[in-house]
């Protein structure tokens, strides 16, 4: 069973008296790790002991994704084993939060009546009733028909489910783009940011209190951040708040749409030093036809064009992007042009899926359905591209000095560490095996002198002088 990461040490079995313990499974994306750290840290504001394993806990939170099939199986697979523990006697609620229960609500909990609790995606306020309720064999639910952004404008209770290094800064709810393939904006509901004071004092909290260096913003469609309190996108605008706040080294922006990279936000990620010179823009495809279909809201031309500019003004910027393939109606030719903009683009790194049917959403209901065996053999040919382009440009790095943020030791090599460039996002990009004599810690900057390359990773050495 995944099993989260959480401070405690756990107790075999809870004595009588002690506090109530909770353990945590985050499923799905970094925004969904985020709603998962403001569950346990309201809950421990609420007197409950978070663990690290689930066996032997009071209570496992089961925080889920529900965006394609493989997360909604992997979301359910995840209940049914908890739900087995139980059984067993080794643990005593299943509390089921997050997308699943958002998007699926009373048919889902119909189907799962041994599941202790449900929380949607707006339960934060109701996070510690369900799961007391739970203990008591209540069977409690809280599904409300609109999330709001919790903790606005007040100190923010997280419990870290990341290294002490890195955080998550999640900057809004909901979406207001209506892509044809995504059920998101039908879950989360139209966009809701956070106030750019309430995200610059939450991001020095996590500075303050965790030793935060790298800050990673997330959100459904970052580049819209601020339109609905503003009247204009702000993304710009926060982020070079947030490039202020003394402590943070590296801070990244993920999940824009290509449409709302503007100059100045193109202007600001060249202009600060502590912004990572790197963006994650998701094109989904580059057909015309396709993309139309997708209302994604961009054609290939304007996508070619944004791509320019932010090469143009921001050299060396490290480009990650998103594609779907095999959507309905995606002909040969369509997946040809997919492919020859690949090439000549050369993302520096990219993340490919597989068109997923979900039921609720626009595309749906359209014709020309590809066949999975063909989703899958494209799929597989766009990434042995992918490839080749990567192992390509690891290859260029070879013989360069580049500043290294160290995330681990390595468990077999007490000379080596894992570490990540400001042009690797953890968890999904990739890293850089670190030789070094001297013991480095996790969240030290240091040079490292890049000696070897695969197709997706780096090798290289620490130099003498670490950054401080």
């Amino acid at each position: 069973m995944p099993n989260p990461a959480a401070s405690s040490a756990l107790p075999s079995v809870p004595k009588p008296g002690e506090a109530k313990t909770v353990s945590m499974i985050s499923l799905g994306c970094p925004r969904t790790l985020v709603d998962s750290e403001l569950y346990l840290g309201r809950l421990q504001q609420k007197g409950y002991q978070v663990v690290d394993e689930v066996e032997g806990s009071d209570t496992v939170i089961i925080n889920t994704c529900s965006f394609i099939q493989d997360s909604i199986k992997e979301s359910i697979d995840t209940v049914l084993q908890a739900v087995e523990m139980k059984k067993q006697g080794k643990l005593k609620a299943v509390v089921v939060a997050g997308c699943l229960v958002q998007r699926f609500k009373h048919d889902l909990i119909k189907e799962l009546p041994d599941v202790d609790g449900f929380v949607g995606v707006d339960g934060f306020g109701d996070i510690e009733t369900v799961v007391g309720r739970a203990l008591q064999g209540e069977h409690p639910e809280s599904l409300r028909p609109r999330p709001n952004v919790p903790h606005q404008g007040r100190r923010v209770a997280r419990a870290a489910l990341t290294p002490a290094h890195y955080a998550y800064l999640k900057v809004a709810e909901g979406c207001l783009k209506g892509c044809s393939f995504c059920v998101i904006p039908k879950i989360k509901g139209p966009l809701s940011s956070r106030p750019i004071d309430a995200l610059v004092d939450e991001a020095r909290q996590l500075v303050e209190e965790r030793g935060v260096v790298e800050l990673v913003v997330v959100g459904q469609d970052t580049s819209d951040y601020g339109v609905d309190l503003y009247g204009t996108p702000r993304i710009a605008q926060l982020l070079g708040a947030l490039a202020k706040i003394n402590g943070l080294r590296w801070i990244r922006l993920l999940y824009c749409h290509p449409k709302g990279i503007s100059h100045d936000l193109i202007e600001t990620i060249r202009d600060e030093e502590r912004l990572c010179k790197y963006l994650d823009m998701a094109i989904e495809h580059a057909d015309d036809g396709v993309l139309q279909r997708m209302n994604r809201l961009v054609t290939q031309a304007q996508l070619r064009e944004r791509i320019q500019r932010l090469r143009e003004l921001v050299p060396g910027i490290a480009l990650r992007t998103s594609v779907i393939v095999g959507f309905p109606g995606e002909t040969e030719a369509a997946f040809e042009q997919l492919l020859g903009f690949l090439r000549d683009v050369a993302f520096d790194r990219l993340g490919a899926f597989t068109y997923s049917h979900e039921e609720g959403s626009a595309s749906f209901r359209y014709p020309d359905q590809v066949p999975d065996a063909l989703k899958h053999a494209r799929f597989d040919r766009l990434m042995q591209l992918q490839q080749t382009i990567a192992a390509e440009l690891t290859a260029r790095t070879v013989g360069r000095t580049m500043d290294v943020l160290i995330d681990e030791p390595d468990r077999d090599d007490p000379r080596q560490f894992l570490g990540r460039t400001s042009a690797d996002c953890p968890e999904v990009d990739g890293l850089v095996f670190v030789r070094s004599d001297r013991v480095l810690r996790p969240g030290q900057i240091v040079p490292v002198r890049i000696t070897d390359s695969y197709e997706y990773d780096l090798v290289g050495t620490a130099l003498t002088s670490p950054t401080p």
